[in-house]
């Protein structure tokens, strides 16, 4: 099996701490835990995912590549029952913003032991950040990468200070590189708030707010 990984992926395994141990949540076909330890980044990964197929497909992968020492393999519902492992980093890629902050919000440990969280929704992100900000998770990095789309990746640690970022903060992130990527990105979500603001005006509905959004995201592509 060759364990290289796609782009979306990689960058997520780009903000892994250096010799941390790691926790991927829903790892599918264990991909990610393979690189991560192929290429000396993390030192120990544990695999997660709620259904025992993906988790059957992950050991043999696992053991196919010899690091059955190193990567374990968990059936679990999101963290549930990670303080055994004690992660310094987890990532929690391919999932629903909504899930993703359930899974958080509803693991202790994420608050008292204060891992490094890398997150990469695939819908809904700009609640995510909502969410983490107002629950005391402070967002540190921020990345776009594309991979067959545009994906957002938000590394966040809990410190307990609640946050709050302006609509456009939230839909485009503060930290992300400034580059080609942010600009289509950008343009995105310009046609997404038109296409809103033509079909209010056809029902005769207020398009103030939408409006100001579409304003602020023009004059970012200034």
């Amino acid at each position: 099996m060759n364990y290289k990984i796609n782009k979306r992926l990689l960058c997520a395994a780009s903000f892994v701490e250096k010799g941390a141990s790691v926790a991927d949540i829903g790892c599918d076909h264990a991909y990610l835990p393979i690189y991560l330890i192929k290429e000396n980044i993390a030192r120990s990964v544990l695999a997660c995912d709620i259904n025992e197929g993906p988790c059957e497909t992950a050991r043999d992968n696992i053991r196919r590549q010899g690091l059955s020492e190193v990567i374990s393999v968990r059936c679990t519902d999101g963290l549930v029952g990670i303080e055994d492992f004690a992660p310094e980093n987890i990532v929690i890629c391919g999932m629903g913003g909504d899930l993703i902050y359930r899974i958080i919000s509803d693991s202790e440990y994420t608050k008292s032991a204060r891992p490094l969280l890398i997150l990469q929704a695939m819908t809904k992100v700009s609640e995510l950040r909502s969410s983490l900000l107002a629950s005391g998770y402070n967002i540190e990095k921020e990345a776009l990468v594309y991979d067959d789309r545009l994906y957002e990746v938000i590394v966040c640690r809990y410190d307990g200070k609640k946050r709050e970022w302006n609509a456009v903060e939230l839909l485009t992130g503060r930290y992300a590189e400034k580059n080609e990527l942010y600009t289509s990105h950008i343009e995105k979500l310009i046609k997404q708030y038109s296409v809103i603001i033509e079909g209010k005006a056809r029902a005769d509905i207020d398009t103030s707010y939408e409006e100001k959004i579409l304003e602020e995201l023009k004059n970012e592509c200034k």
